[in-house]
């Protein structure tokens, strides 16, 4: 049996938050968020495998064995009640979580800029980068590979709103652990996703969700959040101005103060 994955819990005496990050980052990412949600909240961050300070992942591991990794962290900790809070491609390996694992443990979802399906095709407006299409996937497949070092670089640089310039002290702790990513895990868990299509599926969870997403977006341009909205059967939407991908960076304040009423709003009697 696989190790279970890097994961590190800051006990509180409340609620039980759960934070998975995206494709080439980690759980650094949501340090500004862990400190301000204090002791009132039991707060768990994990790294995915070939992530941080995750293990590296087997050969064939998928974006699936990755909810699969998420479930054990849960089982192994005894968590109960959690919100799960994902961010981009985080987002999808909680989706994933609830379609094979249900919602025994999980009462709520945090979902942060995220699309159901990553490309463009006739009648869908909501791709990665507003227009990605079968040949840009494969380009960025193939950097993945063959020069992960600039492609995670990109990545973080298009995390931040656009137009905006983000501070170097903020920038380069992201950048240095992105880097650590193996380029395994990176091809395993991009190529997962893109063959994943939740648009039909969204409507299959059913707990109260939160959507969260950045006016300035780049990675995903278009009103997604809308759109989600309309397909989830509990959902709020919060539309963060100032930001890009990464709220809880760019809006940590605000970020803490939405999902802290979302969790206090939502909790079982």
């Amino acid at each position: 049996m696989l190790e279970a994955i890097h994961h590190v819990r800051h006990p509180g005496t409340g609620p039980t938050v759960l934070f998975v990050p995206g494709l080439g980052m980690t759980s650094h990412s949501f340090a500004p968020v862990v400190a301000a949600l204090g002791p009132d909240h039991d707060v768990v961050t994990v790294d995915l495998r070939g992530h941080g300070d995750g293990p590296h992942p087997p050969l064939g591991w998928t974006l699936q064995d990755a909810a699969a990794d998420l479930a054990r962290v849960i089982e192994l900790l005894d968590l109960r009640d959690v919100t799960l809070v994902g961010w981009s491609l985080g987002a999808t390996v909680t989706y994933n979580y609830l379609d094979r694992y249900g919602t025994d443990r999980v009462s709520r979802l945090v979902s942060v800029e995220m699309s159901p399906h990553l490309l463009r095709e006739e009648g869908w407006e909501h791709a990665a980068f507003g227009g990605l299409d079968a040949a840009g996937a494969l380009q960025a497949t193939q950097q993945q590979w063959t020069d992960p070092d600039t492609y995670l670089t990109a990545l973080i640089e298009n995390c931040f709103a656009s137009g905006s310039e983000p501070e170097p002290a903020l920038l380069r702790p992201l950048l240095a652990e992105s880097l650590k990513t193996s380029r395994l895990a990176l091809v395993a868990l991009w190529s997962g996703v893109l063959t994943q299509d939740w648009r039909e599926r969204m409507g299959t969870l059913t707990l109260p969700t939160l959507l969260v997403h950045g006016a300035r977006s780049r990675i995903f341009p278009t009103e997604v959040g809308k759109w989600l909205l309309g397909a989830l059967p509990d959902a709020r939407l919060e539309m963060f101005p100032h930001s890009g991908h990464a709220p809880f960076l760019e809006e940590t304040d605000r970020f803490v103060r939405v999902l802290r009423d979302f969790v206090a709003g939502t909790a079982r009697p």
